[in-house]
């Protein structure tokens, strides 16, 4: 639900859920989504590089922020994120449309930096790249009868390398994220009950729910020291690992 965060960043929150998708899988075509009651748009490619921040003892992962900074897409720009309960609320500034390439932390904005030193407690000056991303991603906008605009569906193929330990990762993920008009009225449950609709389609396409709850950890080798911290099983962290270990493969085919 967009809404305005202040002067200079505008703000949203982001319900969304993952699929793992084989390299061979295809989107659902548009007659499947009928089947729930919703029209696709025709698909959309794009093109987003992204590098993330952080200090060189993870202060803001452990407190479930994110920051980065992203060309390309729909919100190119300076991003804080989140973690909540409810979903994740994300912080956008623009680019310096003087700034070429891909910016360094030295380029934040001012007002990013004052939000990081002020929700984290740490000096926007201490941080670092610690990981680079780029998404080829092909997007679908699923409508119900009204023509609102509910979910956005994402083909995410993205390639990682992480910060000092150059460790590349590749995968392929679908998002469905629920989008303004599938919470305007309803709030979070309004936005799971879309997904909850969207969810059958895509799983009957041979999508299955992912491990990963965000791109950022995946492409740092983070899931399995997240899930220990939080008590996960052994049969969870078994299977992050091998999650891992494919990612890894995946880049190495990729780059043979």
């Amino acid at each position: 639900m967009t809404e305005q965060a202040d002067a200079q960043a505008a703000g949203s929150l982001e319900i969304e859920r993952k699929y793992e998708a084989a390299v061979g899988l295809t989107l659902p075509p548009a007659e499947a989504f009928l089947t729930v009651g919703l029209t696709a748009d025709p698909p959309a490619v794009q093109h987003l590089s992204a590098r993330y921040f952080d200090t060189a003892a993870a202060d803001l992962a452990r407190l479930g922020f994110a920051v980065r900074v992203r060309r390309g897409g729909k919100d190119s720009g300076w991003h804080l994120k989140q973690r909540t309960e409810q979903g994740n609320r994300e912080l956008l500034w623009p680019l310096d449309p003087a700034t070429e390439g891909m910016p360094g932390p030295d380029a934040m904005p001012e007002a990013l930096r004052a939000e990081i030193e002020t929700r984290v407690g740490v000096p926007a000056s201490r941080l670092v790249p610690i990981a680079e991303l780029e998404t080829e991603r092909t997007t679908v906008v699923l409508r119900d009868t009204a023509g609102r605009e509910l979910i956005e569906l994402a083909d995410d193929r993205v390639r990682a390398v992480a910060g000092e330990s150059r460790v590349r990762r590749a995968w392929r993920e679908w998002e469905a994220e629920a989008l303004p008009d599938a919470h305007a009225e309803g709030g979070a449950a309004g936005a799971a009950e879309v997904l909850d609709r969207v969810e059958p389609v895509l799983i009957a396409a041979g999508a299955t729910p992912s491990l990963s709850f965000a791109k950022i950890a995946r492409a740092t080798g983070q899931l399995v020291a997240v899930a220990r911290s939080k008590g996960a099983g052994e049969d969870r962290i078994a299977a992050l690992e091998r999650l891992d270990a494919s990612d890894q493969e995946a880049a190495r085919t990729l780059e043979a």
